[in-house]
């Protein structure tokens, strides 16, 4: 698996008492996603269209192209097992959580999407 458990920061247990969320950088190659999980960044990125790209056709959009917006930073988060899945418009990053129900590393499950 490539890169599936760098962490988002030096040392994540510091100071941590569960309060806190431990993030872990995931290679989008290793995820695997249900239909539930694809259908909630196909949502969540007709809505970021909508907001910051309101020329484009949100409605256009597959779940394919959906999915391709949010690969570059992704991160499993340790302590409820959810993935953040973010993108990068207008000098900010917009992040989407996808319960630990609706994802996978690849292989446990087989890949939907």
């Amino acid at each position: 698996m490539s890169g599936m458990h760098q962490p988002a920061t030096n040392d994540l247990s510091d100071g941590n008492l569960g309060n806190e969320p431990v993030l872990h950088a995931i290679d989008y190659e290793d995820v695997a996603l249900t239909r539930e999980g694809a259908k909630l960044i196909h949502h969540g990125a007709r809505a970021v269209m909508r907001q910051y790209m309101p020329g484009a056709d949100s409605e256009k959009l597959t779940a394919s192209q959906a999915v391709a917006l949010f690969v570059d930073k992704i991160f499993w988060e340790e302590n409820s097992g959810g993935l953040i899945m973010c993108t990068d418009v207008a000098d900010k990053s917009l992040c989407l959580p996808i319960p630990k129900a609706h994802w996978s590393v690849k292989g446990d499950f087989g890949m939907v999407q």
